[in-house]
């Protein structure tokens, strides 16, 4: 947790990782963008092939960590994120491949992958190419609950638009300069934001503009995000802010600069499917009933997916991320290692073996 590792700054943290593969003899290697690949080969050459995920990256503040354990629970001081999201991830899927070793466990091949950039859009998972992944299935490390196996997720589309207003003196002449905040706010006045239904949610997360307060701002930069597990209701949300947008610009003489970008595609997995199966069997063999949701946000699974490698989101026990006040447990921390051994054990199993 002490090692900083923001999204585009993961090397050291990368590093290291890579040192403690090394000293479990299993070779790595990094892709141009800094995502870190392994293969490790089992005996069991019939069981399916497993893709094991977590993300080396962590959102802000991350620096100057300085982890704690009270009552059981690891937090940070309270000063910056305790990155749980998604270092206790990355510290199961180490464990576990060194139980494997240490306790000559049989297990099937698995590749490895650690990610980077995840937070910022999945950016490195994006450029991850069908032709690199050769596994059947994949488990990406990335969730909460111990107990919940998350077998669906969105599409995202993230919205960035200019408003071009005019600039003139705020004192002398403002009847003469178009405001560009203004103009921006009162589209997002009257956009549809936060919770839209039970599929859908929308979220302006960043507003930039302006110079000095005795200037009419000119210029103002607005971006922001749609999600849906409903790809007609998403694109009907993003139409909606657009227009919204567009309207506010025709209102006040202003100009209009958008552009549309699709982060990531949803994913939606059968209860049935193996890789569903497995992971809830696994955590029947721990005493634990599994709940199995949607989720509301994207990961790297959104990727493999899409790539074809059918991939569950399981949890390891991370809980209030991206804030000061994150947390995690450690009997869950515990409990999400025994439940990717389980997997790993039950993908073995021979009715989970490729005919």
């Amino acid at each position: 947790m002490k090692v900083p590792s923001l999204s585009g700054n993961e090397q050291v943290f990368s590093d290291l990782v890579r040192r403690q593969l090394k000293a479990m003899h299993i070779r790595s290697h990094r892709d141009g963008i800094g995502n870190i690949f392994a293969d490790i080969s089992g005996k069991d050459k019939f069981a399916p092939k497993l893709l094991l995920n977590a993300h080396l990256d962590t959102v802000s503040p991350g620096e100057n960590i300085k982890p704690r354990i009270r009552y059981g629970m690891i937090t940070s001081d309270g000063k910056t994120i305790l990155g749980a999201d998604n270092k206790a991830g990355v510290a199961v899927i180490m464990e576990v491949l060194n139980m494997l070793r240490k306790e000559k466990i049989p297990h099937g091949d698995i590749q490895l992958i650690f990610t980077v950039q995840e937070e910022t859009g999945l950016r490195g998972a994006r450029l991850i190419k069908k032709g690199m992944l050769h596994a059947d299935i994949g488990y990406v490390l990335d969730g909460g609950d111990v107990d919940t196996l998350y077998n669906r997720a969105p599409t995202q589309y993230n919205l960035t638009a200019e408003v071009i207003g005019r600039a003139a003196h705020a004192g002398i002449h403002p009847e003469e300069g178009i405001n560009a905040i203004k103009v921006a706010s009162e589209a997002i006045a009257k956009m549809r934001l936060g919770r839209i239904d039970q599929e859908t949610t929308a979220n302006i997360g960043i507003i930039k503009g302006g110079i000095a307060t005795n200037i009419i701002p000119e210029k103002v930069e607005i971006k922001g995000e749609a999600r849906s597990h409903n790809i007609r209701k998403l694109k009907a949300q993003i139409k909606n802010m657009r227009r919204q947008l567009a309207k506010a610009c025709s209102r006040n003489r202003a100009n209009l600069k958008m552009s549309i970008d699709c982060m990531y595609n949803a994913f939606s997995l059968d209860r049935e499917d193996r890789v569903v199966g497995i992971a809830a069997r696994a955590l029947g063999a721990l005493g634990i009933k599994p709940k199995i949701k949607r989720t509301g946000g994207g990961s790297d699974a959104n990727i493999f997916n899409e790539l074809g490698i059918k991939t569950l989101i399981v949890g390891v026990g991370a809980d209030r991320v991206h804030t000061r006040n994150e947390r995690i447990a450690v009997d869950d921390l515990f409990c999400g290692a025994k439940l990717l051994l389980n997997i790993i054990r039950e993908n073995s199993a021979r009715k989970n073996h490729k005919k």
